[in-house]
Protein backbone atom coordinates (compact mmCIF):
# COMPACT_ATOMS: atom_id res chain seq x y z
CA UNK A 1 0.00 0.00 0.00
CA UNK A 2 2.77 2.45 0.92
CA UNK A 3 5.07 1.02 -1.77
CA UNK A 4 2.90 2.52 -4.50
CA UNK A 5 3.48 6.08 -3.25
CA UNK A 6 6.71 5.83 -1.20
CA UNK A 7 8.73 7.92 -3.68
CA UNK A 8 6.02 10.56 -3.91
CA UNK A 9 5.77 10.63 -0.11
CA UNK A 10 9.49 11.35 0.22
CA UNK A 11 9.37 14.12 -2.39
CA UNK A 12 6.38 15.67 -0.60
CA UNK A 13 8.47 15.67 2.59
CA UNK A 14 10.98 17.90 0.80
CA UNK A 15 13.61 15.30 -0.13
CA UNK A 16 15.98 15.89 -3.00
CA UNK A 17 16.53 13.12 -5.58
CA UNK A 18 19.85 12.33 -3.90
CA UNK A 19 18.17 11.97 -0.51
CA UNK A 20 15.49 9.82 -2.14
CA UNK A 21 18.27 7.48 -3.28
CA UNK A 22 19.61 7.34 0.29
CA UNK A 23 16.11 6.53 1.56
CA UNK A 24 15.80 3.42 -0.62
CA UNK A 25 19.49 2.49 -0.26
CA UNK A 26 19.18 2.44 3.56
CA UNK A 27 16.28 0.01 3.32
CA UNK A 28 17.84 -2.40 0.83
CA UNK A 29 21.36 -2.38 2.30
CA UNK A 30 20.10 -3.23 5.79
CA UNK A 31 17.72 -5.84 4.41
CA UNK A 32 20.42 -7.58 2.35
CA UNK A 33 22.94 -7.59 5.22
CA UNK A 34 20.45 -9.05 7.71
CA UNK A 35 18.55 -11.35 5.34
CA UNK A 36 20.33 -14.63 6.06
CA UNK A 37 21.23 -13.97 9.76
CA UNK A 38 17.56 -13.25 10.44
CA UNK A 39 16.67 -16.58 8.83
CA UNK A 40 19.00 -18.41 11.18
CA UNK A 41 17.48 -16.48 14.08
CA UNK A 42 13.99 -17.66 13.04
CA UNK A 43 15.16 -21.27 12.83
CA UNK A 44 16.74 -20.96 16.26
CA UNK A 45 14.07 -19.04 18.21
CA UNK A 46 10.94 -19.99 16.28
CA UNK A 47 9.45 -18.68 13.04
CA UNK A 48 6.35 -17.09 14.54
CA UNK A 49 8.32 -15.43 17.33
CA UNK A 50 10.64 -13.74 14.82
CA UNK A 51 7.69 -12.88 12.57
CA UNK A 52 6.06 -11.03 15.47
CA UNK A 53 9.34 -9.26 16.16
CA UNK A 54 9.47 -8.18 12.52
CA UNK A 55 5.99 -6.65 12.85
CA UNK A 56 7.22 -4.60 15.80
CA UNK A 57 10.07 -3.19 13.70
CA UNK A 58 7.63 -2.52 10.87
CA UNK A 59 5.37 -0.54 13.18
CA UNK A 60 8.35 1.40 14.56
CA UNK A 61 9.32 2.20 10.99
CA UNK A 62 5.89 3.66 10.21
CA UNK A 63 5.64 5.59 13.48
CA UNK A 64 9.00 7.25 12.79
CA UNK A 65 7.96 8.07 9.23
CA UNK A 66 4.74 9.69 10.41
CA UNK A 67 6.42 11.69 13.19
CA UNK A 68 9.84 12.26 11.57
CA UNK A 69 11.05 15.80 12.40
CA UNK A 70 13.68 15.87 9.63
CA UNK A 71 15.07 14.04 6.60
CA UNK A 72 17.66 12.15 8.67
CA UNK A 73 14.86 10.62 10.76
CA UNK A 74 13.05 9.55 7.58
CA UNK A 75 16.18 7.75 6.32
CA UNK A 76 16.66 6.13 9.76
CA UNK A 77 13.06 4.93 9.63
CA UNK A 78 13.76 3.36 6.24
CA UNK A 79 16.72 1.44 7.70
CA UNK A 80 14.48 0.18 10.53
CA UNK A 81 12.00 -0.92 7.88
CA UNK A 82 14.82 -2.94 6.30
CA UNK A 83 15.30 -4.73 9.63
CA UNK A 84 11.61 -5.60 9.77
CA UNK A 85 11.61 -6.82 6.18
CA UNK A 86 14.66 -9.03 6.77
CA UNK A 87 13.23 -10.53 9.97
CA UNK A 88 9.90 -11.31 8.35
CA UNK A 89 11.31 -12.76 5.14
CA UNK A 90 10.17 -16.35 4.78
CA UNK A 91 9.08 -16.83 8.40
CA UNK A 92 5.47 -17.75 7.72
CA UNK A 93 6.34 -19.87 4.69
CA UNK A 94 8.90 -21.84 6.69
CA UNK A 95 6.47 -22.26 9.60
CA UNK A 96 3.71 -23.41 7.23
CA UNK A 97 5.83 -26.00 5.41
CA UNK A 98 7.11 -27.36 8.74
CA UNK A 99 3.54 -27.67 10.04
CA UNK A 100 2.52 -29.60 6.90
CA UNK A 101 5.43 -31.97 7.44
CA UNK A 102 4.61 -32.49 11.15
CA UNK A 103 0.98 -33.23 10.30
CA UNK A 104 2.05 -35.67 7.54
CA UNK A 105 0.63 -33.69 4.63
CA UNK A 106 2.66 -34.98 1.69
CA UNK A 107 0.57 -33.55 -1.14
CA UNK A 108 1.82 -31.38 -4.00
CA UNK A 109 3.71 -28.67 -2.14
CA UNK A 110 4.33 -26.75 -5.35
CA UNK A 111 0.60 -26.44 -5.99
CA UNK A 112 -0.06 -25.39 -2.38
CA UNK A 113 2.62 -22.69 -2.43
CA UNK A 114 1.35 -21.49 -5.82
CA UNK A 115 -2.11 -20.99 -4.33
CA UNK A 116 -0.60 -19.08 -1.41
CA UNK A 117 1.33 -16.97 -3.92
CA UNK A 118 -1.96 -16.01 -5.58
CA UNK A 119 -3.21 -14.55 -2.30
CA UNK A 120 0.06 -12.64 -2.00
CA UNK A 121 -0.33 -11.22 -5.52
CA UNK A 122 -3.96 -10.33 -4.81
CA UNK A 123 -2.92 -8.49 -1.63
CA UNK A 124 -0.16 -6.63 -3.48
CA UNK A 125 -2.61 -5.61 -6.19
CA UNK A 126 -5.28 -4.37 -3.80
CA UNK A 127 -2.69 -2.56 -1.70
CA UNK A 128 -1.22 -0.78 -4.73
CA UNK A 129 -4.69 0.27 -5.88
CA UNK A 130 -5.66 1.63 -2.47
CA UNK A 131 -2.27 3.30 -1.97
CA UNK A 132 -2.56 5.05 -5.32
CA UNK A 133 -6.17 6.15 -4.78
CA UNK A 134 -6.29 7.09 -1.10
CA UNK A 135 -4.03 10.21 -1.18
CA UNK A 136 -6.11 11.70 -3.99
CA UNK A 137 -9.23 11.38 -1.83
CA UNK A 138 -7.79 13.22 1.18
CA UNK A 139 -9.31 16.75 1.41
CA UNK A 140 -6.72 19.53 1.14
CA UNK A 141 -7.85 21.13 4.41
CA UNK A 142 -7.49 17.83 6.30
CA UNK A 143 -4.07 17.25 4.81
CA UNK A 144 -2.86 20.69 5.86
CA UNK A 145 -4.30 20.41 9.37
CA UNK A 146 -3.34 16.84 10.31
CA UNK A 147 -0.82 15.48 7.75
CA UNK A 148 1.59 18.44 7.50
CA UNK A 149 0.44 19.02 3.94
CA UNK A 150 1.50 15.55 2.80
CA UNK A 151 -1.57 13.56 1.65
CA UNK A 152 0.57 10.44 1.09
CA UNK A 153 0.77 10.04 4.87
CA UNK A 154 -2.76 8.65 4.69
CA UNK A 155 -1.46 5.52 2.94
CA UNK A 156 1.37 5.37 5.45
CA UNK A 157 -0.98 5.48 8.44
CA UNK A 158 -3.31 2.86 6.98
CA UNK A 159 -0.30 0.61 6.32
CA UNK A 160 0.71 0.96 9.97
CA UNK A 161 -2.79 -0.06 11.08
CA UNK A 162 -2.58 -3.17 8.87
CA UNK A 163 0.76 -4.17 10.42
CA UNK A 164 -0.77 -3.81 13.90
CA UNK A 165 -3.65 -6.04 12.78
CA UNK A 166 -1.22 -8.61 11.35
CA UNK A 167 0.61 -8.76 14.68
CA UNK A 168 -2.63 -9.25 16.61
CA UNK A 169 -3.93 -11.88 14.20
CA UNK A 170 -0.73 -13.91 14.59
CA UNK A 171 -1.52 -14.38 18.29
CA UNK A 172 -5.18 -15.23 17.71
CA UNK A 173 -4.80 -17.50 14.66
CA UNK A 174 -1.47 -19.36 14.85
CA UNK A 175 0.15 -21.53 17.46
CA UNK A 176 3.91 -21.89 17.68
CA UNK A 177 4.24 -25.65 17.89
CA UNK A 178 7.95 -25.60 17.03
CA UNK A 179 9.93 -23.49 19.47
CA UNK A 180 11.19 -26.27 21.74
CA UNK A 181 11.76 -28.66 18.85
CA UNK A 182 13.75 -26.03 16.94
CA UNK A 183 16.04 -25.31 19.89
CA UNK A 184 16.63 -29.00 20.56
CA UNK A 185 17.38 -29.59 16.87
CA UNK A 186 20.22 -27.05 16.94
CA UNK A 187 21.59 -28.10 20.36
CA UNK A 188 22.34 -24.46 21.19
CA UNK A 189 24.85 -24.18 18.34
CA UNK A 190 26.00 -20.69 17.43
CA UNK A 191 24.64 -18.78 14.46
CA UNK A 192 28.10 -19.06 12.87
CA UNK A 193 28.01 -22.84 13.23
CA UNK A 194 24.50 -22.96 11.77
CA UNK A 195 25.71 -20.85 8.84
CA UNK A 196 28.66 -23.14 8.15
CA UNK A 197 26.46 -26.24 8.28
CA UNK A 198 23.92 -24.76 5.88
CA UNK A 199 26.61 -23.54 3.51
CA UNK A 200 28.23 -26.99 3.47
CA UNK A 201 24.87 -28.58 2.65
CA UNK A 202 24.22 -26.16 -0.21
CA UNK A 203 27.70 -26.66 -1.65
CA UNK A 204 27.28 -30.45 -1.47
CA UNK A 205 23.89 -30.35 -3.20
CA UNK A 206 24.10 -28.85 -6.72
CA UNK A 207 20.30 -28.76 -7.00
CA UNK A 208 20.18 -26.10 -4.29
CA UNK A 209 22.86 -24.04 -6.04
CA UNK A 210 20.84 -24.24 -9.27
CA UNK A 211 17.68 -23.07 -7.47
CA UNK A 212 19.55 -20.08 -6.02
CA UNK A 213 20.82 -19.31 -9.53
CA UNK A 214 17.26 -19.43 -10.90
CA UNK A 215 16.10 -17.02 -8.22
CA UNK A 216 19.02 -14.68 -8.93
CA UNK A 217 18.11 -14.77 -12.62
CA UNK A 218 14.53 -13.79 -11.81
CA UNK A 219 15.81 -10.95 -9.60
CA UNK A 220 17.96 -9.84 -12.52
CA UNK A 221 14.89 -9.84 -14.78
CA UNK A 222 12.68 -8.02 -12.28
CA UNK A 223 15.21 -5.23 -11.71
CA UNK A 224 15.54 -4.74 -15.49
CA UNK A 225 11.84 -3.96 -15.54
CA UNK A 226 11.35 -1.96 -12.35
CA UNK A 227 14.15 0.58 -12.83
CA UNK A 228 13.01 2.10 -16.12
CA UNK A 229 9.50 1.00 -17.00
CA UNK A 230 7.76 4.18 -15.82
CA UNK A 231 10.06 6.64 -17.69
CA UNK A 232 9.81 4.55 -20.90
CA UNK A 233 6.03 4.24 -20.52
CA UNK A 234 5.68 8.02 -20.09
CA UNK A 235 7.36 8.62 -23.45
CA UNK A 236 5.00 6.33 -25.38
CA UNK A 237 1.86 7.44 -27.20
CA UNK A 238 -0.77 7.96 -24.51
CA UNK A 239 1.58 6.82 -21.76
CA UNK A 240 2.09 10.13 -19.99
CA UNK A 241 -1.63 10.63 -19.37
CA UNK A 242 -2.03 7.06 -18.12
CA UNK A 243 0.70 7.57 -15.51
CA UNK A 244 -1.89 9.45 -13.46
CA UNK A 245 -3.30 5.98 -12.83
CA UNK A 246 0.06 4.45 -11.90
CA UNK A 247 -1.36 2.91 -8.72
CA UNK A 248 -3.97 1.03 -10.72
CA UNK A 249 -1.40 0.03 -13.36
CA UNK A 250 0.81 -1.50 -10.66
CA UNK A 251 -2.25 -3.14 -9.12
CA UNK A 252 -3.25 -4.62 -12.49
CA UNK A 253 0.21 -6.20 -12.79
CA UNK A 254 -0.32 -8.22 -9.62
CA UNK A 255 -4.03 -8.94 -10.06
CA UNK A 256 -3.68 -10.22 -13.62
CA UNK A 257 -0.68 -12.32 -12.54
CA UNK A 258 -2.87 -13.81 -9.80
CA UNK A 259 -5.65 -14.51 -12.31
CA UNK A 260 -3.25 -16.16 -14.74
CA UNK A 261 -1.75 -18.21 -11.92
CA UNK A 262 -5.24 -19.35 -10.92
CA UNK A 263 -6.01 -20.46 -14.47
CA UNK A 264 -2.68 -22.23 -14.94
CA UNK A 265 -2.30 -23.61 -11.41
CA UNK A 266 -3.24 -27.27 -11.79
CA UNK A 267 -2.11 -27.74 -15.43
CA UNK A 268 1.29 -26.09 -14.77
CA UNK A 269 1.90 -28.29 -11.73
CA UNK A 270 1.94 -31.33 -14.03
CA UNK A 271 5.11 -30.14 -15.78
CA UNK A 272 8.64 -30.58 -14.47
CA UNK A 273 10.40 -27.83 -12.56
CA UNK A 274 12.96 -27.43 -15.35
CA UNK A 275 10.34 -27.04 -18.08
CA UNK A 276 8.22 -24.64 -16.03
CA UNK A 277 11.08 -22.34 -15.07
CA UNK A 278 12.45 -22.31 -18.62
CA UNK A 279 9.05 -21.31 -20.03
CA UNK A 280 8.65 -18.55 -17.43
CA UNK A 281 12.14 -17.20 -18.17
CA UNK A 282 11.55 -17.22 -21.93
CA UNK A 283 8.20 -15.45 -21.48
CA UNK A 284 9.86 -12.79 -19.31
CA UNK A 285 12.62 -12.28 -21.88
CA UNK A 286 10.20 -12.00 -24.80
CA UNK A 287 8.02 -9.58 -22.83
CA UNK A 288 11.08 -7.46 -22.09
CA UNK A 289 11.87 -7.34 -25.82
CA UNK A 290 8.24 -6.46 -26.51
CA UNK A 291 8.38 -3.52 -24.09
CA UNK A 292 11.50 -2.27 -25.86
CA UNK A 293 9.88 -2.37 -29.32
CA UNK A 294 6.25 -1.23 -28.94
CA UNK A 295 5.27 2.39 -29.55
CA UNK A 296 1.81 2.40 -28.00
CA UNK A 297 0.96 2.41 -24.29
CA UNK A 298 -1.53 -0.48 -24.40
CA UNK A 299 0.90 -2.76 -26.20
CA UNK A 300 3.48 -1.90 -23.56
CA UNK A 301 1.03 -2.68 -20.77
CA UNK A 302 0.22 -6.08 -22.29
CA UNK A 303 3.91 -6.99 -22.44
CA UNK A 304 4.27 -5.61 -18.92
CA UNK A 305 1.52 -7.91 -17.62
CA UNK A 306 3.12 -10.96 -19.23
CA UNK A 307 6.49 -10.06 -17.74
CA UNK A 308 5.25 -9.59 -14.17
CA UNK A 309 3.20 -12.81 -14.32
CA UNK A 310 6.19 -14.84 -15.55
CA UNK A 311 8.54 -13.54 -12.85
CA UNK A 312 6.16 -13.77 -9.89
CA UNK A 313 4.68 -17.16 -10.80
CA UNK A 314 8.16 -18.67 -10.92
CA UNK A 315 8.77 -18.01 -7.23
CA UNK A 316 6.58 -20.80 -5.71
CA UNK A 317 8.01 -23.29 -8.21
CA UNK A 318 11.55 -22.52 -7.02
CA UNK A 319 10.50 -22.44 -3.35
CA UNK A 320 8.65 -25.78 -3.45
CA UNK A 321 11.67 -27.51 -4.98
CA UNK A 322 13.94 -25.92 -2.38
CA UNK A 323 11.79 -27.22 0.48
CA UNK A 324 12.21 -30.78 -0.81
CA UNK A 325 15.97 -30.56 -0.19
CA UNK A 326 16.25 -28.87 3.23
CA UNK A 327 15.19 -29.91 6.71
CA UNK A 328 12.84 -28.10 9.05
CA UNK A 329 15.76 -26.93 11.20
CA UNK A 330 17.18 -24.76 8.41
CA UNK A 331 14.05 -23.91 6.47
CA UNK A 332 13.77 -20.19 7.25
CA UNK A 333 17.48 -19.60 6.57
CA UNK A 334 17.10 -21.38 3.23
CA UNK A 335 14.14 -19.19 2.29
CA UNK A 336 16.22 -16.16 3.28
CA UNK A 337 18.96 -17.35 0.92
CA UNK A 338 16.38 -17.38 -1.88
CA UNK A 339 15.43 -13.81 -1.06
CA UNK A 340 19.08 -12.80 -0.92
CA UNK A 341 19.64 -14.35 -4.35
CA UNK A 342 16.74 -12.32 -5.73
CA UNK A 343 18.25 -9.09 -4.41
CA UNK A 344 21.74 -9.97 -5.67
CA UNK A 345 20.23 -10.44 -9.12
CA UNK A 346 18.94 -6.89 -8.85
CA UNK A 347 22.40 -5.63 -7.91
CA UNK A 348 23.84 -7.34 -11.01
CA UNK A 349 21.26 -5.56 -13.13
CA UNK A 350 22.15 -2.15 -11.75
CA UNK A 351 25.70 -2.30 -13.06
CA UNK A 352 24.80 -3.72 -16.48
CA UNK A 353 21.85 -1.39 -17.03
CA UNK A 354 23.68 1.80 -16.05
CA UNK A 355 26.51 0.95 -18.48
CA UNK A 356 24.25 -0.01 -21.39
CA UNK A 357 21.84 2.90 -21.01
CA UNK A 358 24.70 5.37 -20.84
CA UNK A 359 26.20 4.05 -24.10
CA UNK A 360 22.98 3.18 -25.97
CA UNK A 361 19.42 3.52 -24.64
CA UNK A 362 16.94 1.81 -22.34
CA UNK A 363 15.31 -0.25 -25.15
CA UNK A 364 18.72 -1.51 -26.30
CA UNK A 365 19.65 -2.32 -22.68
CA UNK A 366 16.41 -4.30 -22.34
CA UNK A 367 17.13 -6.26 -25.52
CA UNK A 368 20.65 -7.13 -24.38
CA UNK A 369 19.31 -8.09 -20.95
CA UNK A 370 16.67 -10.30 -22.57
CA UNK A 371 19.38 -12.10 -24.54
CA UNK A 372 21.37 -12.65 -21.33
CA UNK A 373 18.18 -13.94 -19.68
CA UNK A 374 17.49 -16.43 -22.48
CA UNK A 375 21.05 -17.77 -22.62
CA UNK A 376 21.26 -18.05 -18.81
CA UNK A 377 17.89 -19.82 -18.56
CA UNK A 378 18.88 -22.35 -21.23
CA UNK A 379 22.22 -22.95 -19.51
CA UNK A 380 20.56 -23.46 -16.12
CA UNK A 381 18.01 -25.85 -17.64
CA UNK A 382 20.74 -27.99 -19.21
CA UNK A 383 22.72 -27.98 -15.94
CA UNK A 384 19.62 -28.93 -13.94
CA UNK A 385 18.73 -31.80 -16.28
CA UNK A 386 22.28 -33.18 -16.16
CA UNK A 387 22.33 -32.88 -12.37
CA UNK A 388 18.95 -34.57 -11.91
CA UNK A 389 20.11 -37.60 -13.87
CA UNK A 390 22.79 -38.24 -11.29
CA UNK A 391 20.58 -37.72 -8.24
CA UNK A 392 17.34 -39.37 -7.19
CA UNK A 393 15.44 -37.18 -4.71
CA UNK A 394 12.73 -38.86 -2.62
CA UNK A 395 9.26 -37.60 -3.46
CA UNK A 396 8.65 -35.93 -0.14
CA UNK A 397 8.73 -32.41 1.19
CA UNK A 398 11.86 -32.50 3.31
CA UNK A 399 15.22 -34.18 3.29
CA UNK A 400 17.70 -34.56 6.12
CA UNK A 401 20.40 -31.99 6.86
CA UNK A 402 23.12 -32.93 9.33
Amino acid sequence: MFMAVSGLYCLAEGMTLQQLGWFFAAFFIVMVVLEVPSGFLADRLGHLAVYRLSKCFDMLNFVLLVLAPNISAVILASAIGGIGRALGSGCLEAWYVNQRSKESHHGNLRLVLSRANLWLLFGLGMGAAIGGLLPAMVPHAFSQAYLNGNPYKSALILSMVIHIAALGISFMTFHEGENVQSRQGHNHESLLSMGCNLLSHFVANPVLIILLAWQMLMGYALANHSVYWQPVFAMLEGGNSLLEWVGFIVASNYLLAALLGRLLGVPAAAFSVVATLLVFALCAALALVGMSLVNHSWGFLFANWVFIAAVFLSRPVIAAELHRHVSSSYRSASVSLLSLSLNLGGVMTGGLLSWLTQIYSVPVAWQVSALVLILSACGLSIWQVMTSRGRQVPDRETDSLH
